[in-house]
């Protein structure tokens, strides 16, 4: 869950509409850190993929995500997180998200379904053992859900934006809608566990107070300098520590990875 956060914006930093910054096919895989005395440990990993597909009689894109510890690591917490989100695939609205989370045995299964012609979203959310909770709330304009606010912020022109700049934009999740924020910090370089360097824009995501997190901007996400802005590298501070994604491996990318130095 914490990995997944990673990845709408005002109208100066959108980028939405038909072209998007992935395309179907698109595939990534991270390997997830913890910090354990200093030193960083790889304790799981992340895959994204992207498709498009018929969804309820329309042309829609297919965005999904599974996140998961090592076995060596599920007995100090395990996690296995499925998500999977549609969307149109010409204006990149939402329609309906699903996610199943496992975490130290602990399971849920987050639903909702977006209706424009009533306005509403549909929310049906199963903790473990406890009873069903379904509610209704109003669509407001720009509002995702985890997944698909990760892609639509690949979205954003970052040479728009100037260094301080906070950008707002909506999330529906755990049946509400946060208004949040990401902060731009300027460029930068990252290099990979695998010898790779990136040049990155930098910014900054503000977090609402959770089960791992502390309220503030102690999220750090580097999206490559180029038009697929896709993550390199996400850092974020939780309360017993920090945990750090860096990428692994990409297949079949829209644009060149133009932003690799080396």
């Amino acid at each position: 869950m914490i990995l997944l956060w990673m990845f709408l914006c005002a109208e100066l930093a959108s980028g939405q509409g038909s072209v998007q910054a992935f395309q179907s096919g698109e595939y990534a895989r991270y390997g997830a850190y913890f910090n354990w005395n200093f030193i960083w440990i790889q304790s799981g990993e992340a895959e994204f993929a992207a498709d498009t597909v018929s969804f309820r009689n329309q042309k829609a894109w297919n965005l999904r995500s599974y996140g998961k510890t090592y076995k060596a690591y599920d007995l100090v917490y395990k996690v296995r997180d499925s998500l999977q989100t549609f969307c149109t695939y010409d204006s990149f609205r939402p329609i309906y998200s699903y996610r199943a989370l496992n975490h130290a045995n602990e399971r849920s299964v987050h639903q909702y379904r977006f209706d424009p012609s009533s306005g509403t979203i549909a929310s049906s959310i199963k903790l473990d053992k406890k009873p069903l909770v379904q509610g209704n709330f109003p669509i407001q304009e720009n509002t995702f859900d985890l997944l698909g606010t990760a892609y639509n912020l690949r979205n954003t022109d970052f040479s728009k934006l100037f260094v301080g700049q906070k950008v707002p934009y909506r999330m529906i999740i755990d049946q509400k809608i946060d208004e949040l924020f990401f902060r731009y910090l300027g460029t930068d370089i990252v290099k990979t566990r695998n010898g790779k360097k990136y040049r990155c824009h930098k910014v900054s995501v503000y977090l609402q107070k959770g089960d791992f997190f502390a309220e503030g901007e102690y999220m750090k996400i580097w999206f490559t300098d180029d038009k697929n802005h896709l993550p390199v590298q996400v850092e974020t501070e939780i309360i017993i520590g920090s945990v750090k994604a860096l990428l692994l491996e990409t297949k079949n990318m829209k644009y060149p990875l133009t932003s690799l130095i080396q």
